[in-house]
């Protein structure tokens, strides 16, 4: 009788685990995060990960030299508190050429109703314009060309040269870029619901 309702409530289990995934797809697109660990590989793959601070300032001035200042305390966070089960290394150089069009995207005191899961949407980036008041909402997106992968907001109140602003955007590195995506199924028995 034991071994029948073990038996029983086993194939339970199986029949019930079946029918919650069934129909279900992973759609790569941009309203999608599709992150998976080998876009990390891929991104540092023989060559920096390309960060981008937004807006990207054009007219030159203080304007330039903070949004230099604050992509090199960026790319010190992620080198010395960023994910560890991969070795990367980083670049906020203006003229570098990502891998596969891979980056990270970030903003610094981005107004409240900012939404990180569109900010690599071209389109979207282009418009994004600094919080006049200090809000200490930072978004970031790990994005290959117009999809996003993965996002993340934080509040970070200290200022980027402090020890405490990189280590929250070497923490943000480790969620926008983890071992595995816990919002995906990677042990797929189909290729289809892998993409």
């Amino acid at each position: 009788m034991i071994i029948r309702l073990n038996i029983a409530l086993v194939l339970l289990l199986m029949v019930s685990s079946c029918s919650s995934v069934a129909g279900f797809t992973h759609i790569r697109t941009a309203e999608y995060a599709a992150y998976m660990p080998g876009d990390a590989l891929l991104a540092a793959n023989n060559s920096p990960i390309k960060i981008v601070v937004l807006p990207q300032a054009s007219s030159g001035g203080d304007t330039d030299q903070q949004v230099a200042a604050s992509a090199a305390a960026i790319v010190a966070g992620l080198e010395q508190y960023g994910p560890r089960w991969f070795v990367a290394r980083y670049s906020a150089a203006p003229d570098f050429v990502a891998n596969e069009d891979y980056e990270l995207r970030w903003v610094l005191n981005a107004p409240e109703n900012k939404n990180e899961d569109r900010l690599c949407d071209q389109d979207y980036a282009r418009e994004i314009t600094l919080a006049e008041q200090h809000t200490g909402v930072v978004i970031a997106a790990f994005c290959r060309g117009n999809t996003r992968l993965s996002s993340i907001r934080a509040r970070i109140w200290e200022k980027p040269d402090s020890e405490k602003f990189r280590e929250t955007v070497g923490l943000m590195g480790r969620y926008l870029m983890p071992v595995r995506n816990p919002n995906r199924i990677e042990n797929c028995r189909n290729l289809e619901d892998c993409l």
